[in-house]
């Protein structure tokens, strides 16, 4: 049966199925992909679908044509039903990802540099209270074995050190103002030298100028070896240097101190003449 102004029968579809779409207001058959046909409303007039009669059974249960766009997955463009507006791009997920990436990047970076930071001044205040190497007290356990420490003394060693230092000094002395000058000399002695009952050192020389020296202020100490008018250079030389014009008033000074002639006699004193004639002895 067929409608009026066409001659076609329903059954034209290929293969002797019944097409009940075969008109439409506009005439002609429908396209069987559509595309901007069938969404937000552009289906045909109402009522030309009554009943669920759609053509061939093809869009029942939101079932879209050839099933292309099932669960709302449409492509962009502005042929869906949404406004036309499509979704957001995924580069902008990506974008959105990189920068918070970044920025949880730099909330870890300023921690660790505090962290850092913390630990640099902590360190500097530990070094700061901790005593320096010059402040460092040690504690030494006392002992019960006490320790001995031996000293090598060596007096005779010293006393010659100080003989050679007394002689240096009285020599300066006597050249410079008693040089060719007549002198009474009371001793003359040198180490190993056996006389007035002991075997003589140079403590016992030294010890004998001492008294001397205080006995006589006048007294000066001379080593031979530095004076030409003596014979043998190993003495030790006692002098008593007084404003003497001549050998006699030496003499006369030893028998005023009570000195016999083998303990006082007249001496020459001089850098430049030899032992003969530079002694005279008491009678």
């Amino acid at each position: 049966m067929s409608r009026p102004g066409h001659g076609e029968s329903p059954q034209d579809d290929v293969g002797g199925r019944v097409d009940h779409y075969a008109e439409t207001m506009h005439g002609g058959t429908l396209p069987e992909v559509p595309g901007q046909q069938y969404l937000a409303g552009n289906y045909p007039p109402t009522g030309q679908y009554v009943s669920g009669q759609y053509p061939g059974g093809q869009y029942p249960g939101g079932q879209y044509p050839s099933g292309q766009y099932p669960s709302g997955q449409y492509p962009y463009g502005s042929q869906y039903p949404n406004g036309g507006q499509p979704g957001p791009p995924r580069d902008s997920n990506v974008a959105r990802g990189i920068a918070i990436g970044l920025a949880i990047a730099c909330v870890l970076a300023l921690v660790v540099a505090a962290v850092v930071i913390w630990a640099k001044v902590a360190g500097k205040d530990d070094q700061a209270d901790a005593p320096s190497a010059d402040q460092v007290t040690v504690s030494v356990p006392a002992t019960d074995t006490p320790t001995t420490s031996t000293v090598v003394t060596d007096p005779e060693g010293d006393a010659r050190t100080e003989l050679s230092s007394v002689s240096q000094t009285d020599t300066a002395d006597v050249r410079a103002h008693y040089d060719d000058r007549w002198v009474a000399q009371v001793s003359a002695k040198w180490p190993g030298v056996v006389a007035e009952g002991q075997t003589w050192d140079n403590q016992s020389i030294l010890a004998e100028y001492e008294g001397m020296k205080a006995r006589y202020p006048n007294v000066k100490l001379l080593r031979s070896s530095d004076w030409p008018v003596f014979s043998s250079p190993d003495w030790w030389i006692i002098v008593s240097v007084q404003p003497f014009a001549n050998p006699e008033q030496a003499l006369s000074w030893c028998a005023s101190q009570s000195l016999d002639k083998d303990h006082c006699f007249a001496k020459l004193i001089s850098s430049t003449r030899g032992p003969e004639g530079s002694t005279r002895y008491q009678q």
